[in-house]
Parts: structure tokens; C-alpha cells; sequence
């Protein structure tokens, strides 16, 4: 049997997590959004010598 530790959030964490979601939901409807593929291709080159830069929104 696996076993999982127990994980306490406190009420201003949870709170920040969720204004954090709806924020994001709110930019994702208003088409504030990055490709996949740019932020694949910087999240590849994280760690890299060659590291990119942060890709820019579309909106």
C-alpha cells in the first residue's frame, strides 16, 4: 500500500492559488495566451548554455 503525506494549505495560500487560476482562465478566454511550442522551446532550453528567453503573449 503506497501512503501519501498529508498536505496542509493555509487559508491565504489557498486563497492566492485560486485568484492565481481565475486570473489565468480570465487571460486564456481574453486570447492572452503564449504557443506551445515557444514556451517547449524555452522550457527545453532551461539549464542549456543556449537558455531563451521567456516567450511574449499573444493577445
Amino acid at each position: 500500500m503506497i501512503t501519501h503525506p498529508i498536505v496542509q494549505h493555509d487559508s491565504t495560500e489557498t486563497a492566492a492559488f485560486i485568484a492565481a487560476v481565475k486570473d489565468g482562465i480570465a487571460d486564456a478566454d481574453a486570447g492572452r495566451t503564449v504557443p506551445y511550442a515557444a514556451v517547449r522551446e524555452w522550457l527545453l532550453s532551461w539549464g542549456t548554455e543556449h537558455e531563451k528567453p521567456a516567450p511574449n503573449l499573444i493577445s
